[in-house]
């Protein structure tokens, strides 16, 4: 059974999913440093630095973004197709990254609205599709019935969708519903941002642990359960919206926990949190991970530890490699790690051995809702690959103070 938790703690908003008794994914996000990822501004270019192909936009006072001038080649806002952008111009962008140490968020003038089944984008083309979204067939009739239902809509500015994983089995009718408020939503920023003054905030997506609620997999979800009452209420609401639209949609129960006990505690969500933290994780072999996130990937040493094993030394190696595997694909969504991560497992000398393991570790990886890219052995005999990223990973959301504290305890 899979759940998710969603409580305040510690001055943070966290979100954790539980599935059969153990915490699997923590989203943490600390009061007064909401996520900018999503929210379109109007701003102004301040500046052109054409030795690293960028501009600099100001989206409020004394707030700066980051904005790759290719991205005006390939998605110029509709009315400035081959118009030279300079010092002075407004444009309407979305925040694509958050601000990371001293760089500045990073901007995209390629405007994308995400809905329950598609995710819109204005100033691309084409119909694309999660890479959850296997079945050939399947996708063949999705693409012509979203093709025939886009040109029905004759929209004003070229747009291109992404058919989410929810997609895959939602009636036509829900689709075609969701095409059309998306297309409102777009037009309307699309008609009105240039009356506006620099700064100004035209569209913001919904509180992020709603996200992780209503997200790709809502048909294994069985419970969201919460103790805060303002954040029951933005469940239950979004959920009959849905319902609204598509009786079929599936959705999880909304449960409001009343219990005095603490709804931490009954899920030990702060012991759940600092060994998330914590460099090692033990295998239940006796064997153990090293989890090393850098600012340029994420390293993860797989080690024998503990473990006696009474057979063969490949042997014994292949059985703490595939338990590793199967912890990792859990420690990354965990965690929220991103980018590059290079494993370094235990040598296996057989190549039959090492393909059991790839295969085994592409099955683990196949459980997490966000893109995962396995890449295979390096001639350096590691294990690479990329995981997509979608927010900041756990150890950058923990106050440092808290973070040294809870190293201290361990």
């Amino acid at each position: 059974m899979r759940r998710t938790v969603v409580t305040r703690l510690s001055g943070s908003l966290l979100a954790a999913e539980e599935e059969d008794g153990r915490i699997t994914g923590l989203f943490l996000e600390p009061e007064g440093t909401e996520s900018l990822v999503g929210r379109i501004y109007v701003g102004q270019v301040k500046s052109i630095v054409k030795n690293i192909q960028a501009a600099f936009l100001e989206f409020g006072p004394g707030r700066m973004c980051f904005y790759p001038l290719e991205d005006w080649e390939k998605h110029p806002l509709p009315g400035m197709e081959g118009k030279a952008l300079r010092e002075g111009d407004s444009l309407l962008v979305q925040i694509g990254k958050d601000a990371v140490k001293t760089k500045a968020p990073t901007a995209t003038t390629c405007l994308t609205f995400t809905g329950q089944y598609l995710v819109l984008m204005a100033g691309k083309r084409g119909i694309c599709f999660s890479s959850k979204i296997r079945d050939g067939a399947r996708k063949q009739a999705l693409k012509e019935l979203l093709t025939e239902a886009a040109e029905s809509e004759a929209a004003p500015f070229s747009f291109g969708l992404i058919v989410r994983t929810n997609g895959r089995a939602a009636p036509e009718e829900a689709l075609h519903s969701e095409l059309k408020e998306l297309l409102g939503k777009a037009a309307r920023i699309l008609s009105l941002w240039e009356k506006r003054t620099v700064g100004s905030l035209l569209y913001e997506p919904e509180p992020a642990f709603l996200a992780e609620i209503f997200n790709n997999r809502t048909e294994s979800l069985a419970e969201a359960v919460t103790d805060d009452r303002a954040l029951y209420d933005l469940m239950t609401e979004k959920g009959e919206a849905l319902r609204r639209k598509d009786e079929s949609c599936p959705l999880p129960a909304f449960r409001f926990y009343e219990d005095p006990y603490p709804l931490s505690k009954l899920y030990s969500l702060e012991t759940a949190v600092s060994r998330a933290l914590s460099e090692k994780v033990w295998l239940k072999s006796g064997g153990s991970l090293i989890i090393q996130p850098t600012e340029a990937l994420v390293a993860i040493d797989v080690n024998t530890g503990k473990f006696d094993g009474r057979k063969k030394l490949e042997e014994t190696f292949l059985k703490i490699n595939l338990e590793a595997a199967e912890e990792i694909a859990v420690q990354l969504k965990l965690r929220n790690l991103s980018g590059i991560v290079i494993v370094d497992f235990i040598d296996m000398e057989e190549e039959a051995h090492r393909e059991q393991l790839l295969r085994a570790f592409a099955a683990a990886l196949r459980n997490d809702p966000v893109k995962v890219d396995l890449l295979g052995f390096t001639r350096l005999n590691l294990v690479e690959l990329t995981r997509k990223k979608v927010r900041k990973p756990l150890h950058e959301l923990v106050p440092g103070e808290k973070r040294a504290e809870k190293d201290k305890k361990r």
